[in-house]
């Protein structure tokens, strides 16, 4: 659930077009982990009018999945997957539909309540890996899922402020809060899977710090829907 700019409504310019690229890294809970790496290339549109905003994007990222033994060796008693470093790739549609208040002298708004979705597909050898291993034998204290396509949807609340003397400096923050309906039941887990790593919840939430220097700018999130993530994102307006 990314970060989607948009202009404040001060702003002489009510629309804007965005484009960045962002890296992100996460693992997966529990012993025998697995990490992921991943880049991504964004771009959306966004409006502001009176009192309410929306923004509209699409994005694409490619990366890997790898899961190593500190001792170089696959475990042989079949409790966890064996070593592997697979690649990933996909696609996404993103949305945010908001309302929010200005201040009097116009440098801070506040966007109160936001409504965002976020459609993606996932692809690639990781992904025919874990619908493998979904349809034959699960590994002992091992958790996998075969979905490929996801929407998350939730509510986000923001404020976003420019420096009194140089608008062209803007800061804001905000926190998402929502989940992704029924990835949690698409799990499917070994025998021996300690019942403390099972995953009850589909909830998720981001908070992120984003920056804007004139056309650049830059986004700082951290997020946990099932992994805890980070990503960092270098942006620029097309406007």
């Amino acid at each position: 659930m990314g970060y989607l700019p948009r202009q404040m409504e001060a702003d002489s310019i009510k629309s804007l077009t965005h484009a960045s690229a962002s890296y992100a890294g996460a693992s997966s809970p529990g012993n025998g982990s697995v990490s992921f790496k991943m880049g991504m290339l964004n771009i959306n549109r966004a409006h502001t009018f009176k009192g309410f905003n929306v923004a509209y994007g699409v994005l694409g990222y490619l990366g890997n999945a790898e899961h190593l033994y500190s001792n170089n060796r696959n475990d042989a008693n079949g409790d966890y997957p064996p070593a592997f470093n697979k690649k990933m790739y996909g696609f996404g549609l993103r949305t945010s539909v908001g309302f929010h208040s200005t201040s009097i002298n116009g440098n801070t708004d506040f966007r109160f309540i936001n409504w965002e979705n976020a459609l993606s597909t996932e692809n690639g050898a990781y992904a025919d890996f874990r619908d493998e291993i979904y349809n034959g034998k699960v590994y002992n204290y091992a958790g996998v899922s075969n979905r490929k396509r996801f929407w998350t949807t939730g509510l986000s609340t923001e404020v976003i402020f420019r420096a009194r003397r140089n608008h062209d400096i803007k800061h804001a923050f905000r926190l998402f809060i929502g989940g992704t309906p029924g990835l949690a039941n698409s799990f499917k887990y070994g025998q021996l899977a300690d019942l403390d790593k099972v995953i009850n919840s589909s909830s998720a939430w981001n908070f992120n710090y984003f920056l804007s220097v004139k056309r650049f700018t830059l986004s700082l999130e951290i997020a946990e829907n099932i992994n805890l993530a980070s990503k960092i994102s270098l942006g620029y307006k097309l406007q």
